[in-house]
């Protein structure tokens, strides 16, 4: 009997069968859905008297659990008050900072002093480690200083270069500083930093209340609002309308929490909040309470969801565990049931799950073989700039390992040569290769852990130095010893010499390449006796200035992809190493700003089309402008928003969706195509398509080929052994394997039903 026969056969038994499975069917289906629906009445009956008997008492539970819940949130909260006074209490304790707040910078110790004090802030990770606190620093009224960990500088300078802030804001930044009627309570920095994607508050305390001494220092404490919203569980939740007041009596509120749909609540007090919101309250569901510190005399206003729409009235945890077993044997048995009319789709099933195992194994074999390539390419990224996006950048620090917060990094750049001296070991010419894979191997050997590195050119290695933060003051020197064994090693036993360079640690490695760049610098001061130079060893030239063509390069890269924050870093770099380390002559600071220009200039031509054209005439009146460092920096930041408004308009994603619906019959169609089309690597590429689609990118295109190939079968008499190439398959077998998986029939059996014919 033929296969045609056994189908025309099998046809007519189920023909024959038909009638009876159909009233088996419907006869079991029936018996199902009355058992279950008395089952279902039985457990609401019970449910229901249980939950009427109970809720009495889950309602006064409710609110107690509320009440005790915030109590411990408030106790939390004045700790962290109390922490900010110790911490400037024991900030007070440091005779440098109190001689420093005493003078001004006419005094030859001014900056020493202040950049002494400014070193041991740092060092202090006390309130960082126990504060909800963004950022801590100490404007000092005496000589218009703000000290803080990572700076010692002008505020004048502090309010425009370290944070940016809007310019017309600066008289009421500085009313706030010296007003004490700002002091000891959280201050909202909205117009202080309106382009912010979150909230902050700023905390200041005036330090003279603090000590038996005049001090004339203010401390400030940055605060984000999603922080100290999660120090109070009544703020923490999914309900809208929820608002939190904290007062020092009645009428004097030191901080407002509050949703955008209660925002309303911060301009009413106390009394008048409990008489006008009862019932708005009521009808929204949320209660409000009030609780008075017996420690501080603080008064909380505080709201939460009611009784009757919060998750915890439900009833007793016994029931729910009566409720689950219940509904557990009853479906234990309707799987039963089920599963005897339904095991031959789960077999099927199971064996396509097989299949995608197989192709899933066979995917992440290539996924392993590309890693290494992948691996170092981020490196390379990392160390030249050219991460530019955070979702990228996080996305890299994840693949290498990188994404712990608390992990500092160093650039070192090593070059290395064969020695003509005649003790060494080995003096045989080698190849390029023979002397890579040595001093990969000698590299791989004396690094302790995982070796971050790329080769910018033979016998060169650039090297991302990784440490944690407790140990970054030891860091250069540990790599210091790690070269030395090295450079011995490798000396006497195959007579190549190393030299290395290493430039400044950074706790960001999205500015390593500050370090890599400083290194560069560093192993140009080598020399036979010294094989390892640091960066800051280097003694800085007043007589010359310093901005090498990669920092041009690198500006114009920032620029071009819209890294504002980047921008500002290389600015900052620029200006420490020209203007605060060496004082340059004013001669050569007008040489330094006009190579700036031409950078700038560069960049302002390389502007994308369609950029307005009163745009570009008010950017070229700002280069007719008397050139300051001020002003380039300015530019700088007008060139890099015009790009990021650019680059926004562009969706990568639409473009490849596009690109891949133009050329899906292409049968090279994959990662790599699309990599080398659009300038992204395969795996981010693959990572951003899968986040953004829903899909993965393989998924997606065979969705997309096999559309079309049905499309083709249903409207025109196209042969089927033209069909997969014209879709984009190589291969007839595995076309035919997909588009049964799709469709569950092969496309010659989509042929026949198309047919008249099919249907006698």
């Amino acid at each position: 009997m033929t296969i045609k026969q056994q189908n025309v056969q099998s046809d007519i038994n189920l023909s024959e069968k038909q009638p009876k499975s159909i009233n088996d069917r419907q006869s079991m289906m029936l018996k199902m859905v009355t058992s279950y629906s008395i089952f279902l009445f039985i457990i609401l009956v019970l449910f229901s008297y249980l939950y009427f008997s109970d809720a009495k008492n889950a309602r006064s539970q409710y609110q107690w659990q509320v009440k005790a819940t915030f109590m411990s949130n408030a106790k939390l909260f004045e700790k962290d008050l109390d922490i900010m006074d110790a911490y400037c209490r024991q900030l007070l304790q440091n005779n440098a900072f109190r001689k420093l707040a005493k003078i001004t910078e006419d005094n030859p110790m001014f900056f020493d002093l202040g950049n002494s004090v400014a070193t041991t802030m740092a060092t202090d990770v006390y309130p960082e480690a126990l504060l909800p606190m963004s950022d801590i620093y100490c404007y000092l009224p005496h000589s218009e200083y703000v000290l803080s960990p990572n700076c010692f500088i002008h505020k004048v300078r502090y309010y425009n270069w370290i944070k940016d802030y809007p310019a017309d804001m600066y008289e009421q930044y500085s009313e706030m500083l010296a007003n004490p009627s700002y002091y000891n309570r959280f201050i909202p920095m909205d117009e202080l930093m309106p382009t912010s994607g979150k909230r902050y508050y700023m905390y200041l305390i005036d330090m003279n209340a603090l000590y038996y001494l005049d001090i004339d220092a203010v401390a400030c404490f940055i605060l984000a609002e999603d922080e100290l919203s999660s120090l109070f569980e009544c703020m923490d939740a999914d309900a809208p309308y929820r608002y939190l007041s904290i007062s020092a009596s009645q009428h004097d509120s030191i901080l407002s929490l509050s949703t955008p749909e209660s925002a309303n609540f911060e301009s009413l007090t106390v009394a008048e909040s409990l008489d006008s919101m009862v019932n708005f309250l009521n009808s929204v569901e949320m209660s409000m309470d009030i609780y008075t510190s017996t420690d501080t005399g603080y008064v909380y206003l505080y709201t939460y969801p009611s009784f009757a729409s919060a998750a915890n009235n439900a009833p007793p945890q016994i029931l729910y565990a009566a409720l689950f077993m219940a509904t557990l044997i009853g479906g234990l048995i309707i799987i039963f049931w089920l599963s005897k009319r339904n095991i031959r789709p789960i077999l099927e099933l199971d064996q396509q799950l097989q299949v995608t195992e197989l192709e899933k194994s066979h995917l992440q074999e290539v996924m392993d073989s590309q890693r290494p390539i992948i691996f170092n390419s981020y490196v390379r990224q990392f160390l030249k700039g050219m991460i530019v996006s955070q979702e990228e950048a996080s996305y890299a620090k994840k693949f290498l390992g990188l994404a712990d917060e608390s992990l500092v990094f160093n650039g070192l750049y090593v070059v290395a040569y064969n020695s003509a001296d005649q003790h060494a070991a080995s003096s045989e010419p080698r190849t390029p290769e023979e002397c890579n894979t040595i001093i990969l191997d000698a590299l791989r050997q004396f690094t302790d852990e995982t070796l971050y590195y790329f080769s910018p050119s033979d016998r060169v290695y650039a090297i991302i130095v990784v440490g944690k933060a407790d140990d970054e003051k030891d860091l250069i020197i540990k790599t210091n010893e790690m070269v030395v064994k090295m450079h011995h090693y490798l000396l006497d036993t195959y007579g190549i010499w190393l030299f290395a360079g290493i430039g400044k640690t950074t706790d960001d490695i999205l500015n390593v390449w500050e370090s890599y760049q400083q290194a560069m610098e560093a192993v140009n001061y080598t020399s036979k006796n010294y094989f390892f130079f640091p960066y800051e060893f280097i003694q800085k030239d007043s007589s010359a200035f310093y901005y090498p063509t990669e920092l041009s390069t690198k500006l114009i890269h920032f620029i071009s992809t819209g890294n504002t924050s980047q921008v500002m870093e290389l600015f900052n770099l620029i200006h420490q190493e020209n203007i605060e380390e060496r004082s340059l002559p004013i001669h050569m600071v007008q040489f330094l700003l006009s190579d700036i220009r031409n950078t700038l200039l560069k960049a302002r031509f390389a502007l994308p089309q369609g950029t307005p054209k009163e745009v570009i005439q008010n950017l070229d009146e700002c280069f007719a402008e008397h050139v300051s460092f001020k002003l380039c920096e300015d530019i700088a930041l007008k060139l890099c928003t015009l790009f990021t408004i650019k680059s926004d308009d562009t969706d990568l994603i639409s473009l490849i969706e596009k690109y891949i619906l133009d050329n899906y019959a292409d049968p090279s169609m994959g990662l790599n195509k699309i990599s080398d089309e659009f300038q992204i690597s395969e795996s981010y590429f693959s990572h951003l398509f899968k986040e953004k689609k829903g899909v993965n990118f393989s998924t997606y295109l065979e969705s997309i080929r096999l559309n079309e190939a049905s499309r083709l079968i249903r409207e025109t008499d196209i042969s089927l052994n033209e069909l997969y190439l014209s879709v984009g398959y190589n291969n007839a077998n595995s076309f035919r394997r997909a588009f049964k998986k799709i469709y569950g029939m092969t496309p010659s059996a989509m042929r026949d039903a198309k047919s008249p014919l099919a249907g006698g």
